[in-house]
């Protein structure tokens, strides 16, 4: 199995400690031992069954879904784009960023890039989750005293696909994508569920996930948000660590066609001077430091996941940082080289 130098894995960890600002949100030594109190739920309960509490039609096939999510307790809001007419049609799933997408600085990818006029044309539903803020789009073990209950490999595998496929012809033969802080996740979850996610992509992800390089980053994106990691996955190198890595069993994803991207790290065209993720923040610094750190965990998974026999479509870009236009390069590539045969679309 290849592995992370222990120079890579510094620089992975480091790479994506620094982009989140963890420094700010101190590691707690120990999951938290009780949940978190019935009251500091501002969400009446809507009953244990998942459901849509409302649909908004906001033209063009744009719609903006409300669903009840018994396992995260609150209402979660994902945006479709529903492919014309009223035949079946396969779902493609995007993943938000690392803030959950919810606020305007942070990636979006309906405000910041042609999700909506790429797939016009194309007779397939997408749908873009909002929520999730710093979670790593995971189940967590516990409940959090900041970031709250957080059960997304359930929402994804079991509560959305379903109302989704019944409300807009869904065929049930499905993909997800995620980026950076998602692009793991959206591997894990179709690992656990590849009866339903035909494909599978990571857009500047690092699929790595336990281990110590995998254990800092992840817990780097949790505490980024004044979470406790340990409340996720319990204390380093428990068995739910490697459960949520895709590459810690990457055999999981053999009925899973793959891809995964990401740049060099070195600022090129394709890295637009505006809609970028840091306002400010010379491309050289932070964002080519942290594509440079993923690239290196993208081709440690790459290699693992073909050696386990996964169909693996490892695209590289010479140049490119973490910016939005990187991303959605990568989803519409993702598109016609991979996800797009795989689901009949």
């Amino acid at each position: 199995m290849a592995r992370l130098t222990s120079a890579s894995a510094l620089a992975v960890a480091v790479a994506l400690f620094a982009s989140t600002a963890v420094a700010s949100a101190p590691l707690a030594t120990a999951q938290s031992e009780l949940p978190v109190p019935p009251q500091e739920y501002e969400q009446p309960w809507l009953g244990d069954q998942a459901h849509i509490v409302k649909t908004e039609d906001l033209g063009g096939n744009f719609h903006r879904v409300h669903v009840w999510s018994p396992a995260n307790r609150e209402i979660v809001v994902n945006e479709v784009i529903s492919a014309p007419g009223g035949q079946a049609r396969p779902t493609f799933y995007l993943l938000p960023g690392i803030k959950g997408s919810a606020i305007p600085s942070d990636f979006s990818w309906s405000r910041h890039t042609d999700v909506r006029s790429f797939f016009a044309d194309k007779n397939v539903n997408v749908v873009m989750p909002i929520g999730g803020p710093h979670s790593a789009w995971t189940d967590w073990d516990f409940p959090d005293p900041a970031l709250g209950v957080n059960k997304w490999n359930t929402y994804m595998e079991s509560e959305l696909p379903g109302l989704i496929d019944g409300a807009f012809h869904g065929t049930g033969r499905d993909a997800i994508g995620g980026l950076s802080s998602t692009g793991g996740a959206a591997l894990d979850i179709a690992a656990h569920a590849p009866q339903r996610f035909r494909a599978a992509a990571s857009y500047s992800g690092c699929p790595i996930r336990s281990g110590a390089a995998g254990i800092f980053s992840s817990a780097a994106i949790m505490a980024s948000g004044g979470g406790n990691p340990f409340n996720a996955w319990g204390q380093p190198f428990s068995p739910s660590w490697p459960d949520h890595d895709p590459n810690a069993d990457p055999g999981r994803l053999r009925d899973v066609k793959v891809f995964v991207s990401s740049g060099s790290g070195v600022p090129g065209p394709i890295d637009e001077p505006q809609n970028q993720p840091y306002d400010g923040l010379n491309l050289w610094t932070g964002p080519a430091a942290v594509e440079a750190g993923v690239n290196g965990c993208t081709e440690v998974f790459a290699n693992n996941a073909r050696a386990a026999g996964v169909d693996v479509n490892r695209y590289y870009m010479p140049q490119g940082s973490h910016s939005f236009p990187l991303f959605a390069h990568s989803m519409r590539t993702s598109w016609d080289q991979t996800i797009a045969g795989a689901i009949g679309a």
